[in-house]
C-alpha cells in the first residue's frame, strides 16, 4: 500500500494544491511578472483584433520579452475564461479586496464592480499545473533510479519550501523556463541503469528554454551537454548537428511569433520602443545583449559573489540545503546533479546582479540530492545495527523539516501583505461601486505592487480610452505632476502619494515592512505593516 501511495498522484496533487493556495492567498503580481501577466490578459480579453491596444505597446519595459509563454498560457486558460464568462466570476471585488484584515469593512454593503481576477487566478493556477507536470516527470525518474522513498521525499521537500511553490504560479520568464529545464533535466538524468533516456529531447528542451525564455539556461545546458558527450549519449558531430537544429527551431518559433506581436500598432504615431516591424524580433537575444555586451544588469543592484551560497540557497532550499550536501556524500548517483547545479551557481556568481529567481533551474536538482539523503534515513530507520545513529538522524531531519514549515509560514505571511497596489484597486472598486464610475490614475508605486489589467472592471477599455461598457477607465501615464491630476480629469487616484492637490484620501492600504514576534497571539508571529498605497477621490466643489 505504501508503494502505491508513493507511486500515485497524491504527492503530486499536494504540490499543486500548495501552489494553488498561494495563488488564492496572494492573487496579485509584481512588476517582474507584469509583461507576461498583461500579455496573457490581452490575448484572452482583446484577442487578435485588439493587438494595437496591448499593454506592451505603451509600456514595453527595459528589454522586450517573448509572447510565446503568454500565448501558451492564454490557450490553456481560455476554456476556464469561457466558463467564467458564462457562469459569472466568483472572485469579484469583495473576494480580492481582502488582502488584509480590514478590507471586508470597506467592501461591506458596496455594489461590487466585476473585475477579471478569476481569470488571473485561473491563469496562474494553470501555470502552476504546468510546472507541477514537469516536477511529476522528474519525480518519476527519481523513483525509477533511486526508489520510492526518495521520490516521496522530493515532493515533500518541495511543498515544505516556500519559494518554489510560491513562484511556480508567477508569470516570470524564469517560471516558463523552469517547465522546460525541469523536463530537460528529467530526460537527461533518466539515462543509465538500463534506461537510454531521451538525450535528443533533453537538448531540445534546454535549448528552447535558453533561446526563447531565459538565455541563462545555457549555463545548465553546458554541463549537461558535456556529461552527455562524456557518457557517449552523443558524438561530437552528432551533438553539433542536433544542437544547430534545436537552435534554429527555437529561433524560428520565437522570432516568427514576436516579430508579429511586437510590431508597432498601425494607429500609433511613434510605435513601440522595440520596433519588431523594422526587422526581426528575438527578445531573448536582446536580453542577452543588454546583460552581457552592454553589461547593464547591474543598474538594478549588485550583490557579492557569495550571495547565492550564503543567502539565496539557504532561503529557497531550507532543510534541503544541508541535506543536499549529505545526499551527495552518501548517494553517488546524485553527485552529477549536484555537480551540474554547482557549475550553474558558480558561473552565475560572477555576474554582479543577482536574484533568487535566477537559480530556479537548479532547485529541483538540489532537492533531488536532498531527497536521496532523506530516503536513505527512511530506509535505514528500522535497522538494529547502529539503530541509534539512524534514529538520531531521523529525529534531526524531522526537526529541520519542522523548522522549514515554520519558515514557509513566515515567508507566506510576509508575501500576503506585499501587494498593496492590487488590494487598493480592488478596494476602490468595492467602495465606489455604487457611485458614478470615472477615470482612475494608477501611479508607478501601485502598478509595481499588484495592479494589472485583470483587476480592472469588466467592460472597461485599457489605456484610459472611452467607449467601454463599464464606464471605468484607467491610465498608467507616467510623469504627470501631482498638481495636474485634477486638471487632467482624473476622478480617482491609486497612488503612493499621501497627499495630492485637489483630491482627498478615502482609504489607505498597508504594505509589509517586517515580521515581529507576538507572544500574546497564536501563531506568535505577525506582519508589521505601514500605509503604502493611498486611494484618492477628487474633491467636488
Amino acid at each position: 500500500m505504501g508503494g502505491r501511495f508513493f507511486g500515485g498522484f497524491a504527492l503530486d496533487l499536494l504540490v499543486l494544491a500548495v501552489a494553488s493556495v498561494h495563488v488564492v492567498l496572494t492573487p496579485y503580481g509584481k512588476v517582474e511578472e507584469s509583461f507576461n501577466l498583461q500579455a496573457t490578459h490581452d490575448v484572452l480579453h482583446l484577442g487578435w483584433a485588439g493587438l494595437a491596444r496591448y499593454d506592451h505597446h505603451a509600456f514595453p519595459g527595459v528589454v522586450p520579452r517573448t509572447f510565446v509563454g503568454a500565448l501558451v498560457l492564454a490557450a490553456v486558460t481560455a476554456p476556464i475564461k469561457a466558463a467564467i464568462d458564462v457562469f459569472g466570476d466568483p472572485f469579484d471585488t469583495r473576494g480580492v479586496a481582502s488582502g488584509s484584515a480590514d478590507t471586508d469593512a470597506a467592501a461591506a454593503g458596496a455594489a461590487a464592480v466585476r473585475s477579471k481576477m478569476s481569470t488571473q487566478v485561473a491563469a496562474r493556477i494553470a501555470l502552476a499545473a504546468l510546472v507541477t507536470l514537469a516536477l511529476v516527470r522528474f519525480r518519476r525518474v527519481l523513483r525509477r533510479k533511486l526508489g520510492a522513498p526518495t521520490a516521496a521525499a522530493f515532493a515533500l521537500l518541495t511543498v515544505t519550501q516556500f519559494h518554489l511553490p510560491f513562484y511556480m504560479s508567477r508569470t516570470l520568464p524564469n517560471t516558463f523556463a523552469l517547465v522546460l529545464t525541469t523536463l530537460g533535466a528529467a530526460d537527461w538524468y533518466a539515462r543509465g541503469d538500463g534506461d537510454c533516456g531521451h538525450p535528443r529531447r533533453a537538448v531540445f528542451l534546454l535549448t528552447a528554454a535558453a533561446v526563447v525564455f531565459r538565455c541563462d539556461a545555457i549555463l545548465l545546458l553546458a554541463p549537461v551537454g558535456i556529461h552527455m558527450l562524456a557518457t557517449r549519449a552523443f558524438t561530437i558531430p552528432g551533438a553539433v548537428a542536433w544542437g544547430a537544429c534545436c537552435i534554429l527551431g527555437s529561433l524560428a518559433a520565437t522570432v516568427s511569433v514576436d516579430t508579429v506581436m511586437w510590431r508597432p500598432p498601425e494607429e500609433g504615431a511613434t510605435g513601440a520602443l522595440w520596433p519588431g516591424a523594422a526587422g526581426l524580433m528575438w527578445p531573448e537575444g536582446r536580453v542577452a545583449w543588454f546583460n552581457t555586451v552592454e553589461n547593464r544588469s547591474g543598474e538594478w543592484g549588485n550583490s557579492p559573489p557569495h550571495w547565492y551560497v550564503t543567502s539565496a540557497l539557504p532561503r529557497s532550499l531550507l532543510v534541503a540545503y544541508p541535506l543536499a550536501v549529505v545526499g551527495a556524500l552518501v548517494e553517488r548517483r546524485v553527485r552529477v546533479l549536484v555537480a551540474v547545479a554547482t557549475f550553474y551557481i558558480a558561473a552565475y556568481s560572477f555576474l554582479p546582479h543577482k536574484e533568487l529567481r535566477f537559480i530556479f533551474p537548479v532547485l529541483p536538482l538540489l532537492n533531488a540530492a536532498a531527497a536521496a539523503a532523506a530516503g536513505r534515513v527512511w530506509i535505514n530507520r528500522g535497522k538494529t545495527f547502529t539503530s541509534k545513529v539512524w534514529t538520531l538522524a531521523a529525529l534531526a531531519v524531522a526537526g529541520a523539516w519542522a523548522l522549514s514549515l515554520a519558515a514557509h509560514f513566515a515567508f507566506a505571511l510576509a508575501a500576503r501583505h506585499n501587494y498593496p497596489g492590487g488590494v487598493a484597486l480592488a478596494r476602490l472598486h468595492a467602495m465606489e461601486g455604487g457611485f458614478q464610475p470615472g477615470l482612475v490614475h494608477v501611479d508607478a508605486a501601485a502598478a509595481m505592487t499588484g495592479v494589472s489589467r485583470f483587476g480592472e472592471a469588466r467592460g472597461s477599455l485599457p489605456g484610459g480610452g472611452g467607449g467601454g461598457s463599464s464606464g471605468w477607465r484607467y491610465s498608467k501615464e507616467e510623469g504627470v505632476p501631482p498638481g495636474d491630476m485634477a486638471a487632467r480629469g482624473f476622478d480617482h487616484l491609486v497612488s503612493g502619494a499621501a497627499e495630492v492637490e485637489g483630491f482627498e484620501v478615502v482609504d489607505a492600504v498597508e504594505g509589509f515592512v517586517r515580521l515581529a514576534l507576538d507572544t500574546t497571539a497564536l501563531p506568535p508571529l505577525r506582519a508589521v505593516t505601514t500605509p503604502q498605497i493611498y486611494i484618492h477621490r477628487r474633491v467636488k466643489h
